[in-house]
């Protein structure tokens, strides 16, 4: 099989700016934890007390100023509709103090109408950072094995639901190839290589994470783990609902890159993942003609 090379690293990526909406973001950052406030409940319903109390008292800590309060706002017109959190307004309002501390927001911005314009490592931090927080308050609460079992549970529904209405992206597995083969052209700062597709299979190797590098201050590899990627084992539904993801090194692991296998279940006779020794030997295989 040939291998292709794609891709140019670029870090200052990074620090490419985007608009949002401080509202509509942190309402859809509460319906996760909403949501892993449930799974809590539904699995072990003897912790979630305490469990919403160590979180609360985690994120009082983290934020050093109030936004909440600088404005006529009330923290009920972000959990309507969230029982929990309606429930326990003050661990709501602690967790968006700090969302709001890690974007980097404004103290004079009105949040509730305003949009703001933020680095794509600041959002990436606002976002993960807490989640991460989130399971790693939850290993406090219960032993390990049990939270990121949880936390396991939260993000395959989680993600199922958030993606139920979503559009397939692609027909084919040729289609999802020549869309990696584009990053050699849009300069998304990422890199790796991309092989053909076989046997309804199409093996590539992403060889630098942004999502990684934006949270390099945090420490357990594990939970960073299961923070960026465990959720792509059901995302990978957004590309086409036949298709199955495995993958067994990961760079936000600590791994020097993410083996990825996208198998089209219509054609794949199998899911078998190829050894580490293969992926290791890429590179001198890597052909950038096609």
């Amino acid at each position: 099989m040939k291998f292709r090379h794609v891709g140019k690293y670029r870090e200052e990526v990074l620090d490419k700016k985007q608009e949002h909406q401080p509202k509509t973001f942190a309402v859809r950052l509460l319906q996760n934890l909403e949501h892993l406030l449930g799974v809590v409940k539904q699995k072990m319903p003897k912790i979630l007390t305490q469990y919403m109390e160590y979180l609360s008292t985690r994120y009082k800590a983290l934020w050093s100023g109030e936004y909440l309060s600088l404005k006529p706002a009330d923290v009920s017109s972000l959990t309507t509709g969230l029982d929990h959190l309606s429930d326990y307004p003050q661990l709501a309002r602690n967790y968006i103090n700090y969302h709001f501390q890690l974007l980097q927001l404004p103290k004079e911005t009105f949040w509730e109408i305003e949009k703001v314009e933020i680095t794509q490592r600041t959002y990436l931090r606002s976002a993960l950072v807490p989640r991460y927080t989130n399971l790693e308050v939850l290993t406090a609460v219960t032993n390990r094995t049990n939270a990121i079992e949880l936390f396991k549970h939260h993000v395959i529904e989680y993600v199922k639901w958030r993606i139920a209405d979503e559009e397939e992206r692609f027909q084919t597995l040729e289609e999802l190839r020549q869309d990696i083969l584009s990053m050699e052209t849009e300069n998304t700062g990422s890199v790796g290589v991309v092989g053909e597709v076989e046997a309804g299979k199409l093996i590539t190797r992403k060889d630098s994470c942004h999502w990684d590098v934006a949270l390099h201050d945090l420490d357990d590899r594990e939970l960073k783990y299961y923070v960026c990627c465990f959720g792509d084992f059901t995302n990978v539904r957004l590309l086409n609902k036949r298709f199955k993801l495995t993958m067994e090194h990961t760079i936000a692991r600590g791994d020097p890159y993410c083996d990825c296998v996208y198998h089209d279940m219509r054609i794949a006779e199998d899911v078998e993942h190829p050894s580490r020794e293969f992926f290791d030997s890429i590179w001198p295989l890597a052909d950038k003609e096609d």
